[in-house]
Protein backbone atom coordinates (compact mmCIF):
# COMPACT_ATOMS: atom_id res chain seq x y z
CA UNK A 1 0.00 0.00 0.00
CA UNK A 2 2.89 2.15 -0.15
CA UNK A 3 3.03 5.26 -2.58
CA UNK A 4 -0.80 6.01 -2.25
CA UNK A 5 -2.85 7.62 0.12
CA UNK A 6 -4.59 5.74 2.43
CA UNK A 7 -7.96 6.42 4.21
CA UNK A 8 -9.69 4.68 6.83
CA UNK A 9 -13.91 4.51 7.58
CA UNK A 10 -14.70 5.46 11.36
CA UNK A 11 -18.62 5.49 12.19
CA UNK A 12 -19.00 9.05 13.74
CA UNK A 13 -19.06 10.96 16.58
CA UNK A 14 -15.42 9.09 16.65
CA UNK A 15 -14.44 11.02 13.71
CA UNK A 16 -15.57 14.56 14.86
CA UNK A 17 -13.93 13.82 18.27
CA UNK A 18 -10.36 13.02 16.73
CA UNK A 19 -10.13 16.34 14.36
CA UNK A 20 -11.37 18.19 17.59
CA UNK A 21 -8.57 15.96 19.94
CA UNK A 22 -10.26 14.97 22.19
CA UNK A 23 -10.29 10.96 21.00
CA UNK A 24 -6.05 10.35 20.54
CA UNK A 25 -6.62 6.47 20.47
CA UNK A 26 -8.59 4.98 17.78
CA UNK A 27 -9.49 1.03 18.93
CA UNK A 28 -9.30 -1.47 16.49
CA UNK A 29 -9.63 -5.63 16.35
CA UNK A 30 -6.56 -5.36 13.87
CA UNK A 31 -3.03 -4.16 13.20
CA UNK A 32 -0.94 -2.43 10.11
CA UNK A 33 1.80 -1.79 9.24
CA UNK A 34 1.33 1.84 8.13
CA UNK A 35 2.39 4.88 10.16
CA UNK A 36 2.10 8.39 9.30
CA UNK A 37 -0.86 10.68 8.04
CA UNK A 38 -4.02 8.93 6.59
CA UNK A 39 -7.47 9.92 5.62
CA UNK A 40 -10.43 10.14 8.19
CA UNK A 41 -13.85 9.28 6.30
CA UNK A 42 -16.87 9.46 8.45
CA UNK A 43 -18.95 6.47 7.47
CA UNK A 44 -22.82 6.57 6.97
CA UNK A 45 -23.96 4.73 9.88
CA UNK A 46 -25.83 6.73 12.42
CA UNK A 47 -26.19 6.24 16.37
CA UNK A 48 -27.68 9.99 17.22
CA UNK A 49 -27.68 8.41 21.35
CA UNK A 50 -23.57 8.11 20.91
CA UNK A 51 -23.21 11.75 19.29
CA UNK A 52 -25.45 13.48 21.65
CA UNK A 53 -23.60 11.59 24.48
CA UNK A 54 -20.63 13.33 23.84
CA UNK A 55 -22.02 16.42 22.41
CA UNK A 56 -21.48 15.82 18.69
CA UNK A 57 -24.72 17.30 17.44
CA UNK A 58 -25.80 16.39 13.56
CA UNK A 59 -22.01 15.67 12.25
CA UNK A 60 -21.08 14.68 8.45
CA UNK A 61 -21.63 11.32 7.46
CA UNK A 62 -20.50 9.05 4.54
CA UNK A 63 -17.83 11.44 3.91
CA UNK A 64 -13.61 12.54 4.16
CA UNK A 65 -13.78 14.87 6.69
CA UNK A 66 -10.40 15.22 7.84
CA UNK A 67 -6.21 13.79 8.26
CA UNK A 68 -4.98 12.15 11.08
CA UNK A 69 -0.86 10.83 11.63
CA UNK A 70 -0.87 7.41 12.89
CA UNK A 71 2.14 7.58 15.52
CA UNK A 72 1.97 3.88 16.85
CA UNK A 73 0.10 1.09 17.10
CA UNK A 74 -0.29 -1.07 20.32
CA UNK A 75 -1.97 -4.13 21.66
CA UNK A 76 -4.56 -3.05 24.68
CA UNK A 77 -4.32 -4.89 28.34
CA UNK A 78 -6.76 -4.33 30.57
CA UNK A 79 -4.25 -1.86 32.71
CA UNK A 80 -3.53 0.50 29.47
CA UNK A 81 -7.04 0.06 28.90
CA UNK A 82 -8.35 2.08 32.10
CA UNK A 83 -5.12 4.31 32.04
CA UNK A 84 -6.22 5.28 28.19
CA UNK A 85 -10.29 5.46 28.97
CA UNK A 86 -9.95 9.63 28.51
CA UNK A 87 -8.09 8.86 25.08
CA UNK A 88 -9.82 6.01 23.30
CA UNK A 89 -13.40 7.28 25.29
CA UNK A 90 -14.78 4.06 25.03
CA UNK A 91 -16.76 3.75 28.08
CA UNK A 92 -17.44 0.14 27.89
CA UNK A 93 -15.75 -2.89 29.84
CA UNK A 94 -11.94 -4.34 28.40
CA UNK A 95 -12.50 -6.67 25.64
CA UNK A 96 -9.56 -8.88 24.52
CA UNK A 97 -7.72 -8.27 21.37
CA UNK A 98 -8.14 -5.08 20.76
CA UNK A 99 -5.02 -2.51 19.18
CA UNK A 100 -4.41 0.75 20.44
CA UNK A 101 -4.03 3.37 17.31
CA UNK A 102 -2.53 6.55 18.67
CA UNK A 103 -2.92 9.28 16.54
CA UNK A 104 -1.90 12.88 16.47
CA UNK A 105 -1.93 15.71 14.54
CA UNK A 106 -5.69 16.38 13.12
CA UNK A 107 -6.35 18.60 10.52
CA UNK A 108 -10.28 19.04 9.31
CA UNK A 109 -11.30 19.76 5.89
CA UNK A 110 -12.20 23.29 4.94
CA UNK A 111 -15.74 20.86 4.31
CA UNK A 112 -17.00 17.37 4.30
CA UNK A 113 -16.16 15.59 0.81
CA UNK A 114 -18.99 12.68 -0.30
CA UNK A 115 -17.52 9.68 -0.87
CA UNK A 116 -18.32 6.11 -0.08
CA UNK A 117 -16.19 4.20 2.40
CA UNK A 118 -14.52 0.59 2.81
CA UNK A 119 -13.40 -1.87 5.04
CA UNK A 120 -9.60 -1.66 6.82
CA UNK A 121 -6.85 0.79 5.40
CA UNK A 122 -7.90 1.87 2.11
CA UNK A 123 -5.90 3.49 -1.02
CA UNK A 124 -7.49 6.72 -2.52
CA UNK A 125 -6.50 8.00 -5.96
CA UNK A 126 -3.95 10.80 -6.86
CA UNK A 127 -6.53 12.78 -8.18
CA UNK A 128 -8.85 12.37 -5.01
CA UNK A 129 -5.76 12.89 -2.41
CA UNK A 130 -4.77 15.94 -4.07
CA UNK A 131 -8.51 17.36 -3.73
CA UNK A 132 -8.62 16.50 0.06
CA UNK A 133 -5.30 17.74 0.72
CA UNK A 134 -6.56 20.87 -1.29
CA UNK A 135 -9.51 21.48 0.95
CA UNK A 136 -7.32 21.01 4.39
CA UNK A 137 -8.27 23.66 6.30
CA UNK A 138 -4.97 25.76 7.20
CA UNK A 139 -7.11 28.50 9.64
CA UNK A 140 -7.99 25.30 11.94
CA UNK A 141 -3.97 24.37 12.42
CA UNK A 142 -2.97 24.30 16.23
Amino acid sequence: MTGRDLALSIRQPWPELILQGRKTVELRTWDADHRGPFWLHAGLAADVELDRAYGVEDPPRGAFVGRVSLVDILPLDSGRWERWRDRHLDRGPYRPGLFAWILSSPERLRAPVPARGQLKLFGIDDAAAQALRNSIDRSAAA
